[in-house]
């Protein structure tokens, strides 16, 4: 996902004592043992990782920090530590930061170290950070939601509030915009049908849940448009080409920043996933590595993050301790978390997924045609 979000906000400076790559991973092989390399996305994010993390951790422990980009797959993760394991070379990277479900496949097959938080002072491990947040081998860092954003230039009197609006054309008019992909709009319908979050992916590995779940759908199938991701539906969305579609919520708070409230948002029911911070087999500065993850663990760095890039922090308290104007928009808020749903990626990689995909799949064909 982080992939997606990598442009927009201006104005962060570089400190000078912090080297920062945006060229690729080649620096990280050649920077001198003592450095702590964080690999990262690049962009704005890797900017404001640079600023409001990593050069207060540089100024505060004395120990240079570069902050260089990297693909984010597992697989060049996997490539690295297989080299360092077979070579001996260093491995480059101290921190890394990765999307859940990839730390977790990767920690379960050794390509991770485990992390002793307790020793190294995380504290509110079992009540401050939100679900998926903290793991064998990894510690949250930012959480983003998907869900239906809408034009709120088409509804003037009463904007859509509850998550069966989005799926209501005879209050609500206009085209809805979904992906082609079936992930998070086969949550959002069942969750719609009031099925509780908890129960949503075993419902979804029944036959009568998908049937459930396409029956909703089925309620928009007169005016509805596809697209392959969720910023495709965004630009549509802003462009006043469609009505309601399935975006991300900090695209929403971009454009409520740089254009004012044009898009709005449906925190009622949205999907929810993590990004977080672990450390790679083999790392040259382990001790410094957990040392930084532990610094900006911290809820005033999490709030900072949450400030800057729009993210909502893993801490709950850092989530209650942002501007009013920003906890808004945040889906770690008190406001929001309740009614998310956190995303299970190892659902739609088994044959249940593949079965969800192919039932969202058939619904498509009956209104396009062809896929």
């Amino acid at each position: 996902m982080m992939r997606h979000f990598l442009g927009a906000f201006r104005g962060l400076a570089l400190a000078t004592a912090v080297w920062t790559a945006t060229a690729g991973t080649a620096l990280a092989q050649s920077v001198a043992d003592d450095v702590l390399v964080i690999a990262t996305w690049g962009g704005f994010y890797q900017k404001a990782q640079t600023q409001v993390l990593a050069e207060p951790f540089s100024l505060q422990s004395g120990r240079p920090v570069s902050v260089v980009t990297y693909t984010g797959q597992p697989n060049e993760v996997r490539r690295r530590v297989a080299s360092y394991r077979q070579t001996g070379e260093p491995l480059g990277w101290d921190v890394l930061d990765l999307e859940r479900a990839d730390a977790e496949e990767l920690c379960f097959n050794g390509y991770l170290e485990p992390l002793d938080l307790e020793k190294h002072g995380i504290e509110g491990v079992e009540s401050d950070f939100v679900q998926g947040a903290i793991g064998l081998c990894w510690v949250g860092n930012v959480v983003w939601s998907r869900g239906f954003g809408f034009d709120r230039r088409l509804y003037t009197n009463a904007e859509p509030y509850a998550l069966a609006d989005a799926f209501d054309p005879l209050l609500f008019p206009g085209r809805r915009l979904l992906t082609t992909s079936a992930q998070t709009v086969m949550e959002l319908a069942l969750l719609s049908a009031g099925v509780a979050p908890e129960r949503v992916y075993d419902r979804l590995q029944t036959a009568e849940g998908l049937q459930e779940a396409v029956s909703v759908l089925d309620q928009v199938r007169a005016n509805v448009r596809f697209f392959k991701s969720t910023s495709d539906v965004f630009r549509m969305l802003k462009s006043g080409q469609g009505a309601v579609g399935l975006i991300h919520h900090f695209d929403a708070l971009r454009q409520t920043r740089t254009a004012g409230p044009v898009i709005g948002y449906l925190w009622d029911g949205h999907v929810i996933d993590l990004d977080v911070f672990a450390i790679p087999a083999g790392a040259s500065n382990p001790g410094q590595a957990m040392d930084f993850i532990a610094n900006v663990s911290r809820g005033a760095y999490q709030s900072a993050m949450a400030t800057v890039t729009g993210y909502g922090p893993a801490r709950l308290s850092a989530a209650e301790a942002a501007r009013e104007d920003l906890r808004a928009w945040l889906p770690t808020a008190s406001d929001h978390l309740p009614f998310g749903l956190l995303f299970q990626p190892d659902f739609w990689d088994s044959p249940d997924g593949a079965a969800a995909q192919a039932a969202y799949d058939t619904w498509r064909r009956s209104i396009t045609g062809t896929l």
